[in-house]
């Protein structure tokens, strides 16, 4: 393949031109080609290790867009006049530039968030699919990894691992997005679906808590999601057509790739008509054998903030040559429908109330209207959990959704949600 780094027509490109740069949206250098008095190039990242999973790294092979944008990188598509003078000169030529849609300003308040933490955050717009923030943690330092090889390899926190693409997690309580969708279908937006909650239930033979053995009392099922209630949610999901709920999280992109231009991970989703009845309280909390990526949850949550249509996501928007001249540009695209309008729109009514007086509220202002499914998703046997929050907000027309996942954070709410008003913020103050 073309983009294999170890490609031998790459390697004579190397020898001819010196790479290009990948530039962000707002115009800054996020990578770019240095040389000292000797001659010697090196690889330069400006933001260190900010961008280092998804900018990634080019030496001791590559990653990120340093990868999979290899080729245009070293194609050299300047004037040819200009191309003949270098090559007089016996210099190399410059190649063509990479410009990204990730923003500095949102991905340094991703970044600053997550500060701490391992785990990983995906911002982007849900209306073309353009990533605008993608972090992963804990991260490295993309200009010496050649250095630092042997410990980048060895250490248990994987640390060349992206999270955000590459991480699989069980949804937790953000999977209560899709029964709660699934039972509109069945029942309709304005059914008549109650329970009473006592923190604790056991339906077909399987043992169900609500976190932290809350009892939150009688509950419709605008109040069982906004309250984040697993004994209504599995109740609910009881009487649900297991082949309908399968079909439906298959249309959401479960068990399936996001297709993107870095390294990713497909879901892992095993559920379906055939399933036993005792998997279907897990499933319907985020449970049990299913793993997502914190980029396909972020596509969850954008299909519900872009009216039902879930956009292809997206890195780069264009190559220029080195005179400023587009040689390649993204179209945005269309991946799948998987709800109707007035689905996402009953949705995001639902989700609402979560920011407003449920679990959510501490990705709460007053300055932009957001909403959003906390999730706290239980990964051993000791109950540990991780943190997670999927949202979206919107403010004089300009929309943007995350995905934040904070392994072992516990409480989705009180860890994970903050980091998405973080983002919204820097997002909607720019």
């Amino acid at each position: 393949m073309i983009t294999d780094s170890h490609n031998r027509r790459l390697s004579a490109l190397e020898k001819n031109v010196v790479r290009g740069k990948i530039i962000s949206s707002d115009g800054k250098v996020l990578a770019q080609t240095v040389s000292d008095d000797s001659g010697n190039e090196e690889r330069y990242y400006p933001y260190g290790r900010m961008f280092a999973h998804v900018v990634g790294y080019n030496d001791k092979g590559k990653s990120g867009i340093e990868s999979k944008w290899n080729f245009e990188l070293l194609t050299s598509n300047s004037n040819i006049f200009t191309q003949i003078s270098t090559d007089l000169k016996g210099e190399k030529n410059l190649g063509d530039d990479v410009y990204t849609t990730l923003n500095t300003s949102v991905q340094k308040a991703a970044y600053n968030a997550l500060s701490g933490e391992k785990g990983a955050v995906v911002a982007m717009d849900p209306q073309t699919g353009a990533v605008v923030a993608m972090v992963s943690k804990p991260d490295f330092r993309p200009g010496k990894v050649a250095q630092n090889w042997e410990e980048l390899n060895t250490d248990s926190d994987a640390m060349l691992v992206n999270r955000a693409t590459q991480g699989l997690y069980p949804p937790g309580s953000t999977f209560k997005v899709v029964t709660a969708l699934e039972y509109m279908r069945e029942y309709g937006a304005n059914n008549n679906f109650k329970y009473k909650c006592t923190g604790y239930t056991k339906i077909n033979n399987v043992k169900i808590h609500c976190y932290g053995g809350e009892a939150h009392g009688t509950v419709d099922m605008e109040e069982a999601i906004e309250k984040s209630c697993n004994t209504a949610i599995v109740h609910m999901a009881s009487q649900l057509n297991k082949g309908k709920m399968a079909s439906l999280a298959t249309d959401l992109m479960f068990d399936s790739k996001i297709p993107i231009s870095i390294a990713a991970n497909s879901s892992r989703f095993s559920f379906n008509k055939k399933s036993s009845d005792s998997t279907v309280p897990q499933i319907a909390i985020g449970q049990g054998s299913t793993l997502i990526t914190p980029l396909q949850n972020c596509m969850v949550i954008a299909a519900i903030a872009n009216g039902g249509t879930m956009m292809e996501p997206y890195l780069v928007s264009q190559v220029k040559n080195s005179d400023n001249g587009v040689i390649k540009e993204t179209k945005t695209k269309e991946l799948s429908s998987p709800m109707t309008k007035s689905e996402s729109k009953a949705l995001k009514k639902m989700l609402r109330k979560v920011v407003t007086k449920g679990t959510g509220s501490k990705a709460y202002s007053s300055n932009y209207y957001s909403y959003g499914k906390t999730g706290s998703a239980e990964y051993n046997s000791d109950k540990d959990s991780h943190a997670w929050y999927i949202g979206g907000a919107e403010y004089n027309g300009k929309k943007l959704v995350v995905g934040v996942i904070v392994e072992g954070g516990g409480s989705g709410g009180r860890v994970a949600a903050p980091i998405a008003k973080d983002i919204f913020d820097a997002y909607f103050n720019q």
